[in-house]
């Protein structure tokens, strides 16, 4: 693949006793997304994040999110398509004055980038 584009973003969590049932919560890792509202990731690029996140001791959590998407719908689309994937930090209360992050999360995910961007991108 020539050209493999990577979005970072926020994704709602479902650890609240009112809020969206879904499968990430504050504490747990980055989220590394499978699918939202308005696109797939591509397979490869999740397996690669993933793979890079175990290699490097990271935890992570994968992402379904039901309603609304990020820019990585864009980059996938882009000419005749490009493998994207987004890495999300998990957030409560997103889009809201008291959006809430773990600051671990937040570390992680800039642990996981930054391997990412330190080694081929490997899309097997």
């Amino acid at each position: 693949m020539r050209a493999n584009l990577q979005a970072v973003d926020v994704t709602g969590t479902g650890d609240t006793p009112k809020g969206v049932k879904m499968a990430v919560a504050l504490g747990k890792g980055p989220a590394i997304k499978v699918k939202d509202s308005g696109m797939i990731a591509d397979p490869r690029v999740v397996r690669w994040m993933a793979d890079t996140a175990e290699a490097s001791g990271i935890p992570y959590q994968l992402e379904i999110l039901e309603g609304g998407s990020t820019d990585a719908r864009a980059m996938q689309l882009t000419r005749a398509g490009v493998p994207a994937g987004c890495l999300s930090i998990p957030c409560r209360y997103i889009h809201t004055p008291s959006e809430m992050v773990d600051f671990d999360d937040v570390q992680n995910a800039v642990r996981l980038l930054t391997a990412l961007l330190q080694s081929p991108v490997d899309l097997k």
